[in-house]
Order: C-alpha cells, then structure tokens, then sequence
C-alpha cells in the first residue's frame, strides 16, 4: 500500500502508478495528493490536452473510463483526476478495466470517506497495490502534526504550545494549516520561535484559561487555579463547551489507569507506555503521586457522570453549574 510520500514523490518523477484509489475520513492529504498531480505531473503547455478532471456527483464510470483509455496529445502522460469520487453510482463497474489502462495513465480516484473493502473497487486497486488509505488522525496526534507544519515553514514551537494550539483546535487539520499560515504570514521575518502569546493572539486561545491549563491544574491540586479556569469556562460556554472539556479529562484519566500496572512506573517507562513526548509523561508520573488508582477509577466514573448530567440524563443541572461539579468531584475523589 503506498504511502503519501510514495504517490508524492512518484508524481514528482512524474512516474506514477496508472491508478491510485485515495481513500479515508480525512480529506487534507487526499486534497493534498490531488492538488500536487495537477501542478507537477502534467506541464502547464500539456494540460489542455492531457489533463482531465472530473467530479463525481457529474460523471458515470463509463465517462471516467473514457478519458483514462485515451492516449497522450503531444506529451508522453495523462492524468484524469476524479473529485468527490464516492458520489459516482456505479463506481464499481471501473474495477475490471483497473488493469487495462495504458501505461501513460494516472486515474486518481478521490472518494472521500472509506472505501468498502468487500466491493470490486477496493480489491480490484488493492490487488494492484494502489490504494492510499487516509483515517482522521489521532487527536494524540494533533501537536506533532502542527510542530511539523511549522518545521517545514522555518518555525518551531515546542510541545507545550503546540499541545495549547491543539486545544484550541481540534482535529481539524484544514483549520490548523490556516491558522499556521495565517502565524507564518504574520510573523515572516520577526521570529523563527512561536510562543504561548503569538498563539493567543492570533488563534483567539488564553494561554491561562484552555483544557490543557486546567488539566494542569488538577494534576497539581491545584484548587483555586482550577475553580477559576472552571468559572472562566462557564461565562464563556460557546468557546469552552464542557463535553470537549470531558474529553480531554476522560482520556487523561483513563491513560492514567495504564499506568499503574507498570512495574516500574518512571517517566521513560510511561512515554513508552502511552506513545507519548517526555513533558507528557512527566504529567502522567506527577498525576500517579497525586492521585490513587482507586481515585483515578472514581474520577472516571464521575467523569461518565458529568457526562450524563450535559446530555440531561439523570439530571438538571444548569450547564453554567456542571464545571463546578466536575471540579469538585475529581478534587474530593
């Protein structure tokens, strides 16, 4: 299967495979591929002739098949670009023809959620090792993902503020490129380092009152800091909806339940543990001080009861009220 540097890096020597099938939940890289096809693999005095982009919701298989079986005008590729391909019908009946195209085609399928893997499609481009393969990434995942954005835009920013980027956020990578770009712009020419305040003032986060900084001052008992980011957060609802707030706790918390089963629980045993940075499992090794195992259990289930209590189960309390129950009963745990 290859990866996204290999259909990269193929499309750059402009010697692709005749077909790629790009397919998963995260559209950014699959955007990416397609984008990088249609400004490398073709020249620009070619592309009238030889390039051919199609969008699914518009085109059958059969007109696709069409234009990946005719050979090149005045060049030596064809490229046929097919956008939001999970929209064509019968997408399917382009399976047994996979192997048929000439050898100066690039049929790039972009379809957008997961493919079926028991249809004739998926097998028929998996047999010919042209399946690309796009999953959303792990929120886990979301600061190495910005540090290396910013690295390949001649910026650093360490794990900590990335870790207070993500928080604002999320997953959404499309989002985190433009607020990146949006910091390389500003910042071009003044500074190679992003801070804590050039992320508050350009991304709209408070460097002291995020879900990273209220973790913090859990972990910590930190009492009086974590009642004033909880009271922060419940003036400020539509910035700071309590359920991004629980999950950001829950799957601390439920990390920190692994942790006790190590045998020798240090810090380098822990970031093996949890796939995760250093200053991470630091936290992770001040939280098992802090906190028992039978407290962290309790605070899990607390937690699902939040939970509960923000979806009107059981309960109801005022969202305004719910931070200070939660902080309240993960402190009294």
């Amino acid at each position: 299967m290859p990866t996204y540097d290999d259909i990269i890096r193929a499309l750059k020597q402009r010697r692709p495979q005749r077909v790629y099938l790009l397919t998963g939940d995260e559209p950014l890289f699959i955007d990416q591929i397609a984008s990088f096809a249609t400004s490398h693999l073709i020249p620009e005095e070619e592309q009238d002739f030889n390039q051919t982009i199609l969008y699914g919701g518009d085109v059958s298989a059969r007109d696709i098949l069409l234009e990946a079986l005719r050979f090149p005008m005045m060049g030596s590729q064809v490229l046929v670009l097919v956008r939001e391909a999970q929209q064509v019908r019968d997408l399917d009946q382009l399976a047994p023809h996979l192997s048929e195209l000439p050898e100066s085609t690039c049929l790039i399928l972009c379809y957008k959620k997961k493919a079926d893997k028991r249809k004739a499609l998926y097998t028929s481009a998996s047999a010919l090792d042209a399946v690309y393969e796009s999953p959303r990434m792990y929120d886990s995942k979301i600061p190495d993902f910005i540090i290396k954005s910013f690295a390949a835009r001649q910026l650093s920013i360490d794990p900590r503020t990335a870790h207070l980027m993500a928080d604002a956020t999320g997953n959404d990578l499309e989002k985190i490129l433009q607020e990146i770009d949006k910091i390389a712009i500003a910042t071009s020419g003044k500074t190679r380092t992003i801070t804590p305040e050039l992320i508050e003032y350009y991304v709209g986060i408070s460097k002291e009152y995020n879900n990273f900084e209220l973790l913090s001052a859990l972990l910590r008992r930190d009492a009086g800091r974590a009642y004033r980011i909880a009271f922060y957060f419940a003036a400020n609802e539509r910035n700071h909806p309590i359920q991004m707030t629980l999950s950001t706790l829950f799957g601390f918390f439920s990390n920190l339940m692994a942790v006790y089963y190590l045998p020798n629980p240090q810090e380098q045993s822990i970031a093996t543990l949890l796939g995760v940075q250093a200053f991470v499992a630091r936290d992770y090794d001040l939280a098992r001080r802090n906190y028992s195992a039978a407290q962290t259990f309790a605070i899990i289930h607390h937690l699902r009861l939040v939970d509960a209590y923000s979806k009107g189960v059981d309960a109801s309390i005022p969202s305004s009220e719910l931070y200070s129950e939660l902080i309240s009963r993960i402190l009294s745990a």
